[in-house]
């Protein structure tokens, strides 16, 4: 364990092969670890750095080691209970992967693991412990899990929250970018201002709907919004996908309704709501076979430990 997790502090340095831990008679390499968690590590070193990406892969090298471990439980207690795996099976599996994996084409396959420094016999027996364990979770979790409608409905009064359905809007929105450069002119008492040219467009745009122009449109018009050939229709939106000086604006709009113009750091928005739907709770009719589906994964879950539990309980396991 010291070198599996003190290692995570140079996380460029090769490990050197070692025990990682004991079960029964068989022994966890390092390098068995280690090729199982590489992939989780890439990940990790591109997402995290320093401290927090040292503590991210001594979990994963942990949880590597435990998954590893529960991988060799499985495969004891099938060859123990006389169970074994017919060549055919494992063979056909093979079949499938270079069909899928490699256009049926069984020398790229085999290139590909001597590539890899993989031996067909070590491949072989990958496949094998894959099918191993695969039918042994299928075996221990056996028959439909049932799960009671008084369960559903207490999953449902202690989980409602889950249910709300936020208070959306049908949003359309016109939008022009700030100019990069203002211009000058001379206002009514004779003096010289800066206006935004933009911002006189916009102006326009905002008279033209206020006398019954098509906002729609307008959008296709004028906007250099995202939206612009679809009218500016953004569909059905939350508060929580609009800024903050966008979204107070546009939820006090009732359906059919558009906004002054709204100034902000980027540029000029005008924005019209076409239909409203208020926040509500979603009905335990309508959520019923989700929360059903989401207990009989719990209760597999729940199961597997059981039995998973059950094997370490019998098991000699000593990690180092």
């Amino acid at each position: 364990m010291l070198l599996l997790l003190a290692g995570a502090a140079r996380l460029d340095a090769q490990i050197v092969d070692g025990i990682a831990a004991i079960v029964n008679d068989k022994v966890i390499t390092f390098s068995e670890v280690k090729k199982r968690v590489d992939p989780t590590e890439r990940l990790l070193k591109e997402s995290y750095t320093g401290q927090e990406l040292v503590d991210k892969v001594k979990e994963a090298r942990l949880k590597a080691l435990n998954a590893e471990i529960e991988r060799q439980l499985i495969i004891q207690d099938f060859f123990k209970a006389g169970y074994f795996v017919p060549e055919n099976i494992v063979e056909d599996r093979m079949k499938d992967v270079i069909s899928s994996q490699f256009d049926g084409d069984r020398s790229a396959f085999i290139k590909t693991l001597l590539a890899n420094g993989i031996s067909l016999e070590n491949y072989r027996k990958e496949l094998r412990e894959q099918i191993v364990v695969q039918y042994m979770r299928q075996k221990n979790v056996s028959g439909a899990v049932i799960v009671s409608p008084y369960r559903i409905e207490q999953y449902y009064q202690e989980n409602v929250r889950q249910f709300v359905q936020e208070a959306q809007i049908q949003l359309r929105l016109i939008y022009l970018r700030r100019s990069v450069f203002k211009e000058k002119r001379t206002n009514a008492n004779g003096q010289t201002e800066e206006y935004d040219p933009q911002e006189e467009v916009m102006k326009e745009i905002l008279y033209k709907l206020d006398t019954g122009s098509s906002f729609a449109e307008m959008a296709r018009t004028y906007s250099e919004g995202p939206k612009r050939e679809d009218g500016g229709d953004f569909g059905w939106v939350t508060q929580e996908t609009l800024r903050p000086e966008i979204r107070d604006a546009a939820f006090k709009l009732k359906p059919g309704q558009h906004s002054r113009i709204l100034t902000t750091d980027d540029g000029y928005y005008i924005l019209r709501v076409e239909d409203v739907k208020r926040s509500s709770v979603q009905s335990m009719s309508d959520v019923r076979a989700q929360i059903e589906k989401t207990l009989i994964q719990e209760e597999r879950q729940r199961l597997q430990q059981e039995w998973i539990d059950s094997l370490r309980s019998k098991a000699f396991i000593k990690m180092f």
